[in-house]
């Protein structure tokens, strides 16, 4: 995982190095992911969450983060913006359901690239609809290149790209995904180097238990985030 905070418009780009770990992913919303360090392999940031609700502990900083999938105000530290469920939403693409979405396709050439896209549309009030994803599929092999996932105003929230798939076990899967999300200023480029699918998890590897002596630190409170919630 090589993740990117700042962009070129805040002037603060700062590349961070890349870290290996593990990803657990359980439908249709539980993750677990697990940075650690090279050569040593002791665990820089353990991260988990089945839902609406997350926690990240960074044991360096003795650090015990919680809050919710969705923020009240972005943090001006890119990478306190990173949610479990921007990856969820990336490694597990939900199909289209037609009781409640429309779609259409278009045939879209940029160059030498000629991509179909389908745009799906969300009922958002009666009578109107908003734009919720497009998902863009290479014209010569047909493997999903891109996903782009937008809120009910119509602002883009992330742009996912894919590249490189590979067969896992009998899947077949891309083993380059690269998330933007643009809003909360910071991307991160994952590159899978072993896969396995459809292996039973328990729900006990979905749960994160704060250490004794971390500081509690809670992302959805009323303040300034990263700012200690006073427990």
């Amino acid at each position: 995982m090589a993740p990117t905070a700042g962009s070129i418009y805040s002037g603060v780009i700062k590349q961070y190095h890349d870290v290996k770990g593990f990803i657990l992913v359980k439908k249709p919303d539980s993750i677990r992911v697990v940075g650690q360090a090279p050569v040593v392999r002791t665990d820089i940031f353990d991260m988990a969450s089945t839902g609406n609700d997350f926690s990240l502990y960074i044991p360096s900083k003795q650090k015990f983060y919680v809050g919710t999938v969705g923020m009240l105000k972005p943090s001006k530290n890119s990478l306190e913006n990173l949610r479990p469920q921007h990856i969820v939403d990336a490694l597990l693409l939900q199909p289209i359901d037609p009781s409640k979405e429309s779609y259409f396709r278009e045939d879209v050439e940029n160059g030498p690239e000629r991509d179909y896209v389908i745009t799906e549309l969300a009922a958002c009030a009666p009578g109107l609809v908003s734009l919720k994803r497009k998902v863009w599929f290479d014209r010569s092999d047909l493997e999903i290149s891109r996903v782009q996932l937008y809120d009910q105003a119509g602002g883009e929230m992330e742009d996912i790209h894919y590249s490189n798939y590979q067969d896992f076990t009998g899947i077949h899967y891309p083993a380059k995904i690269v998330i933007n999300r643009p809003t909360e200023d910071y991307s991160l480029a994952i590159t899978i180097l072993q896969a396995r699918f459809n292996q039973p998890i328990p729900d006990s590897k979905f749960t994160l238990k704060k250490p004794e002596n971390a500081q509690l630190i809670n992302l959805s409170a009323a303040g300034q985030p990263g700012e200690p919630d006073g427990r």
